[in-house]
């Protein structure tokens, strides 16, 4: 092992024993801070033609749930790009002030109704959660 690989080493047993020592016997969480949570799904329907009605169907339910800070959806477009992802029919991208808004959204009569009636005509879905540090574009032009 060369020396810069043995003393990263050496650092990254010592700090993780570091959140042990500084709280009696209570581990340390380290969160990073979080202004919002970022939710993205990508779906491939099983027949493409039905993607309008079912963006439409995300509008009237998403209507209806207030957790939901900002969300937008649309069909995959070709950009030439061959390292862009293509095997999806519709992107989804939604936007909650906290994990909790995101869970009362998932477990939301709306959501699960929308989910219930579209799931059958998925043939595949990715979902992605992530949090965002940066206020979102709605609270950056409230400052």
């Amino acid at each position: 092992m060369i020396p810069v690989k043995r003393n990263l080493l050496r650092l990254a047993v010592h700090l993780a024993g570091f959140p042990l020592a500084s709280c009696c016997c209570q581990p340390m969480v380290l969160q990073p801070h979080v202004e919002s949570v970022q939710h993205v799904v990508l779906i491939e329907l099983d027949d493409s033609a039905s993607a309008p009605a079912m963006i439409q169907d995300m509008d009237n339910a998403f209507a209806q749930i207030p957790q939901i800070r900002r969300w937008d959806a649309g069909p995959h477009i070709d950009t030439g790009r061959p390292v862009v992802l293509h095997w999806y029919t519709i992107g989804l991208t939604t936007e909650f002030a906290s994990v909790d808004d995101y869970r009362a959204y998932l477990a939301h009569p709306a959501h699960q109704a929308l989910v219930a009636k579209w799931k059958p005509h998925w043939k595949r879905s990715e979902m992605f959660d992530f949090g965002s540090s940066a206020p979102s574009m709605a609270e950056r032009t409230r400052m």
